[in-house]
């Protein structure tokens, strides 16, 4: 029999694996090195991609839960110490115009934001934004994510909203090997993507205006998306003629008309792009943890802490899942059938930190700072009449931020002789938070209140809503609050009361000013009428302190 000594096998992947020899406390410890950046098969469709973001503005909008405080919040919830806001250092990959960091800029001079993508146009309009306002804490960057490399440093927060699922699966892997190599000790990477299997029935709705585009390729990518909405609106009146058809496939209906609903821009990028690749939550920390991440949580907690369930629920889950945090969370998408998730990720440094049972330490819910939602839906339930639930539906109907500390001294101030058990409040707090009927923070934003001859507004905040209303900004990014919601009800008028404000007045000047030169008129019934200059004083006062724009 013949012999021949093999070749070695030359490595193809993106990934190079090396075994850390040197260190004797852990030699099975892996070192990833960075994948090269090099024109591949997907460049094409990567320049392309690049032509329709320029070619389809859109507004660049703030979110949420991609706000650094709510992210250092959920952190510690789950076991970590992430860094303060003072001294952080933030990146977004894919940041547009920068919607989603600017406001963060603006609230937290102290920290500093960076923002790339590959859109020049987009870029170009972000910074022209940020010169106009007169931030000095944030860079936006028209660059390639696959030319990141250790040299562009380390940032305590990376955010990567609407970008993971939409890119090739080169770039998908550097996003990832981003979060692990440009992150820092105690950093925390929030990527959002659409998952399976909700995703499968979205698909379908996919594959209509996929087909359907076909007859209008010359067209304009917003041509395009308006002619498949158009299709999209004759298949489902179609589907309503047939009755067995409305009652099988009603959700197919129910899916068509919220992407008839959807703004151009959004159903253009979510349906019509190259890529749009959803992923099992079981497959995304698998290949995070390919890249040297660790994988905490999901930003919505209820996909995380399951224990809020039915016991039942949770008992056929966790036997399903035999004990194993990532199969429980699958599990938890196949019974809900998820369609979108907001990974937390982090160093392999943390992985011991973070908490896996569901518990959280008292201290810890101590050290949160708690807010009712802006637009509580759900509300707070009927049977919430004794003190203790009243009290804490007092706090959250405030909309501002309160601990727990808070409620403890109203209950001492205005129930002096009940007795409460105090675990309760912690408990509640908890899965109040867990399942999304309060926002937590990490850390405290105070929102002072008008006081006369002392409160003024600085001039960033006034440059900031002057650059989206008189700029025109708004047709690049919509303005955002303390806690990166976006707030729509800002107008002219606010502007104006704004710009009365810059040194400290009196409310009886304010009101003299209003009265000769504004005139805010509305409509009710039908007719016409005008909004006393008090009134109109008394509101704008009550908006500027719920942005958290006053300061003494």
């Amino acid at each position: 029999m013949d012999t021949q000594t093999k070749e070695p096998s030359k490595n193809t992947s993106n990934e190079v694996y090396k075994e850390n020899k040197e260190n004797n406390h852990n030699e099975s410890q892996q070192i990833i090195s960075a994948p090269p950046h090099q024109k591949s098969a997907d460049q094409e469709e990567i320049d392309a991609l690049k032509d329709s973001y320029d070619d389809f503005l859109y507004v660049s909008k703030a979110f949420s839960n991609c706000a650094i405080n709510s992210l250092i919040a959920k952190a510690r919830l789950y076991g970590l110490n992430p860094a303060p806001i003072k001294g952080a250092r933030v990146l977004e990959l894919g940041s547009s115009c920068g919607g989603n960091i600017i406001p963060q800029a603006l609230y937290n001079p102290e920290a500093t934001f960076t923002g790339i993508d590959l859109s020049p146009v987009q870029i170009k309009h972000g910074n022209e934004l940020i010169k106009s306002i007169g931030l000095t804490n944030i860079t936006l960057l028209e660059k390639d994510i696959m030319d990141i490399d250790d040299d562009f440093g380390t940032f305590d927060y990376i955010i990567v909203h609407g970008i993971w699922s939409w890119v090739p699966d080169t770039v998908k892997d550097k996003i990832l090997s981003i979060c692990n190599r440009n992150l820092s000790d105690r950093g925390i990477a929030y990527v959002s993507y659409n998952t399976y299997p909700g995703w499968k029935r979205l698909e379908q709705i996919r594959d209509i205006m996929l087909y359907s585009e076909t007859q209008a390729k010359k067209d304009s990518l917003q041509e395009r998306t308006i002619y498949t909405k158009n299709v999209l609106k004759l298949i489902a009146e179609t589907m309503k003629m047939d009755e067995e058809i409305q009652k099988q496939s009603g959700y197919k209906i129910d899916n068509i008309n919220r992407v008839l609903q959807s703004n151009n821009y959004y159903v253009a990028h979510e349906y019509l792009e190259t890529f749009n690749d959803p992923v099992y939550v079981a497959q995304f920390i698998e290949r995070a943890e390919h890249q040297g991440c660790v994988y905490i949580g999901d930003a919505r907690l209820e996909k995380s802490f399951i224990t809020w369930l039915d016991d039942s629920i949770v008992d056929n889950i966790k036997v399903l899942s035999n004990n194993d945090y990532k199969a429980k969370e699958q599990y938890y998408d196949f019974v809900y059938d998820t369609q979108f998730r907001m990974a937390l990720l982090t160093k392999q440094c943390n992985a011991d930190a973070i908490v896996r049972n569901e518990t959280v330490e008292k201290d810890i819910l101590e050290s949160i700072y708690y807010c009712g939602l802006a637009e509580d839906r759900l509300g707070t339930p009927n049977g919430w009449t004794d003190p203790l639930h009243q009290t804490i539906k007092y706090f959250m109907n405030t909309k501002q931020l309160f601990t727990i500390e808070d409620i403890q001294k109203y209950i001492e101030e205005h129930y002096p002789n009940e007795t409460f058990d105090m675990n309760k409040l912690y408990v509640r707090l908890f899965h109040l938070s867990i399942l999304n009927h309060l926002n937590a923070y990490g850390e405290n934003y105070e929102c002072l209140p008008f006081v006369e001859n002392v409160s003024y507004i600085p001039e960033r905040f006034i440059n900031y809503v002057s650059t989206l209303i008189e700029g025109n900004g708004k047709q690049y990014m919509t303005l955002g609050n303390m806690f990166n919601q976006e707030d729509a009800s800002v107008d002219e008028g606010l502007l104006y009361v704004m710009k009365q404000m810059t040194k400290p007045i009196s409310r009886a000047e304010l009101i003299a000013i209003l009265d000769e030169t504004l005139t805010i008129t509305r409509t009710r019934n039908g007719e016409t009428f005008t909004v006393p200059s008090e009134q109109y004083l008394d509101e704008s006062i009550q908006h500027i302190t719920a942005l958290g724009y006053f300061r003494q």
